[in-house]
């Protein structure tokens, strides 16, 4: 199924949802989660929560629990064996199996909180093949022109799939 089918059958109906950027600036390609988010911020309709989260997206978890979104999609640089700056919608049934970041344990434990406190909420992991997480700063080209392409999809599913009370934009 193509990831904009995928996604979009994930994100139907959504009322309320939180989109959650996860990652280390300074490992390189590992901030791609949060490079999506940036993106997504201003350009999001009502309803739409953005966090950047970064390394610990469990210090989040009181924000997004207070939001109570339908759907929550976290973003994050994710080792799947694919060509650099693909992306793939990843189900949390999924996490145990796939070999996903540095951030695997918390992002599992932070689904299981998450549901704790929001009873009927749907989560997913949009992984970002990185390139390097070598030390440094700036995403790699081709994880740069992934994350540009991953936020244009998102952002057109997004308007297709739901929306807050109006679909209107968000006040700047």
């Amino acid at each position: 199924m193509p990831f904009e089918d995928e996604v979009g059958a994930f994100l139907s109906g959504w009322r309320k949802l939180s989109l959650v950027g996860v990652g280390n600036e300074l490992r390189r390609d590992d901030a791609a989660g949060m490079a999506v988010v940036r993106a997504l911020e201003r350009a999001s309709p009502k309803g739409v929560l953005t966090i950047i989260a970064g390394p610990v997206p469990e210090n989040f978890s009181g924000s997004i629990k207070r939001a109570q979104p339908s759907h929550v999609l976290f973003f994050d640089a994710v080792e799947m064996g694919a060509t650099p700056g693909e992306f793939s919608l990843i189900r949390e049934d999924d996490l145990a199996i796939n070999a996903l970041s540095t951030h695997k344990q918390s992002v599992k434990v932070l689904f299981m909180v998450l549901r704790d406190g929001i009873p009927g909420v749907r989560i997913a992991l949009v992984g970002i093949q990185p390139k390097t997480v070598d030390f440094g700063r700036g995403l790699s080209r081709p994880v740069s022109r992934g994350v540009k392409r991953l936020a244009v999809s998102i952002l057109d599913v997004i308007g297709r799939t739901g929306g807050g009370s109006d679909g209107a934009k968000k006040d700047d």
